[in-house]
């Protein structure tokens, strides 16, 4: 365990937002983190930083998780249970699983982030999300003080949502993720991956070639977080009534695709048929290549990220009758 007082998070937060723990703890085992909640039940809860708006100031303890460790046990033919350190970078565990052959995760290749935080918001792209994948979650109930195994339906995974996010956001932490794996079948529906594949000569792609696929597709849409501080996708894609849905498409030229009983759209067309593609307002801006991307250029806030969220928030309400939801979390305060 380490323990740091007035520690920076500058570098521990994608976004690259100046910022500082009034005391920052790594732990890098469950008995590690019972005995740090046991001291500070209420702590702030950090992975790799990567979906998170810091203010200047976090105070009272920030818990940073480092539980490492992957392990795999093989159910059948293709099937695998894989248990995974809450710790463990996202991208590098797919990159592993990919290089013992094993398939499922290649659709969620290049997301950043730790493996905890890839159940918290339920993680998805391009046609396939963690929440169909996911055996159990290992938690700490900090209600009860207890360890504890959550099945997928006590999960409550929706889209980007989770008990973990919105049923109880505070009560428990994230140790070990449990994904089954493996017997899954390729999945190229979205038109990005399926133009990537045939550019690369693809025909009957394996999951390796997919997961170059969508490499190299995030790579061109998303900027590099080292030279411009982001954290992906800012809002979420809007799930709509189909009424709703054919009153926006009388507004806006948009394509809806089925999501149960609702119709998920494109936040990202919303954003540009609005006019905010590639405008700034301070020093945050909105991606040129995606508008679901802000972008800090230089010494932003988390209030000058969110004055611009804001904006673009109200303005596309304004003119589609949309709310769109952010992603990212709020911690701290200014």
């Amino acid at each position: 365990m380490r323990r740091v007082t007035n520690a920076s998070l500058t570098r521990a937060n994608s976004f690259g937002l100046e910022s500082t723990a009034e005391e920052l703890i790594d732990v890098s085992s469950v008995e590690e983190l019972l005995e740090s909640l046991t001291h500070s039940p209420s702590a702030t809860i950090l992975g790799e930083g990567s979906n998170v708006v810091l203010h200047r100031y976090v105070p009272g303890p920030v818990i940073r998780i480092r539980i490492r460790g992957i392990s795999t046990k093989r159910l059948g033919e293709s099937a695998y249970h894989i248990r995974v350190g809450a710790g463990e970078r996202w991208n590098e565990l797919v990159r592993s699983l990919l290089g013992q052959g094993i398939r499922g995760l290649e659709n969620l290749s290049l997301i950043p982030g730790s493996v905890g935080a890839a159940p918290y918001q339920n993680i998805g792209a391009y046609g396939r999300e963690l929440g169909s994948m996911v055996e159990s979650v290992e938690v700490v109930d900090r209600a009860e003080r207890a360890v504890k195994t959550l099945t997928a339906a006590e999960c409550e995974f929706r889209y980007r949502d989770s008990v973990f996010k919105s049923g109880s956001p505070e009560r428990y932490v994230i140790t070990y993720v449990n994904i089954r794996t493996g017997d899954q079948a390729i999945e190229r529906s979205y038109p990005d991956i399926d133009a990537e594949l045939r550019k690369l000569g693809c025909d009957c792609p394996n999951p390796i070639h997919v997961a170059n696929a969508v490499t190299r597709v995030r790579r061109r849409k998303l900027p590099d977080p080292r030279v411009f501080g982001n954290v992906g996708s800012f809002f979420k894609n809007p799930l709509l009534s189909v009424n709703d849905y054919e009153v926006l498409r009388g507004k806006c030229e948009i394509q809806g695709f089925e999501e149960g009983e609702l119709m998920k759209v494109s936040a990202a067309r919303l954003i540009e048929a609005s006019g905010w593609k590639g405008c700034s307002r301070g020093a945050v801006a909105v991606w040129r290549r995606q508008p679901l991307v802000l972008i800090n250029t230089g010494g932003a806030t988390a209030i000058d990220v969110f004055g611009l969220a804001d904006r673009i928030v109200d303005d596309v309400h304004q003119r589609y009758g949309v709310i769109l939801e952010r992603e990212p979390v709020e911690m701290g305060r200014p």
